[in-house]
């Protein structure tokens, strides 16, 4: 049920992912790729401009992730795009974009218990939306049977 729940959420969000919620460093070598043309992957910080408007930074975050994924670079798709939006939660730690599309990352990459946290955030400061509570319970739900 997770898994088509899901697949209709990424797909309608226009892309299949969000991000992780772990600091560069503490990034498990196992989830990196490399790749024989572009060597590996190498993750940098992101800092934005001070008078940068988060909400474009996210857009264009989420575009590099989808280019990055079909184009199969990995290099684009972390930092020009989760690291893009751990910026913008670093910045406003409440960007419900931002955090959504990481949640939606984590999940993607097999973080449950991130996913977990985003969502559980995002419900706390949306609480009417259905599409947070409903994501947020079949995580729950996930995380029981990993158990």
């Amino acid at each position: 049920m997770l898994g088509a729940f899901l697949v209709i959420s990424l797909t309608w969000a226009g892309f299949i992912s969000s991000t992780k919620s772990v600091a560069p460093a503490t990034i498990e070598p196992h989830n990196l790729k490399e790749t024989e043309s572009k060597g590996p992957m190498m993750i940098s910080d992101s800092e934005l401009d001070p008078d940068a408007d988060l909400n474009e930074v996210v857009d264009l975050a989420v575009k590099n992730m989808q280019r990055g994924k079909e184009s199969g670079d990995m290099n684009l798709a972390m930092n020009e795009g989760v690291m893009k939006l751990l910026a913008v939660v670093k910045k406003d730690s409440n960007h419900i974009n931002a955090l959504k599309y990481l949640g939606l990352f984590a999940l993607e990459s097999g973080q449950i218990e991130k996913a977990e946290k985003r969502f559980k955030k995002l419900v706390l400061l949306q609480p009417e939306n259905q599409e947070f509570k409903t994501t947020l319970q079949e995580i729950r739900e996930e995380l029981e049977h990993k158990h």
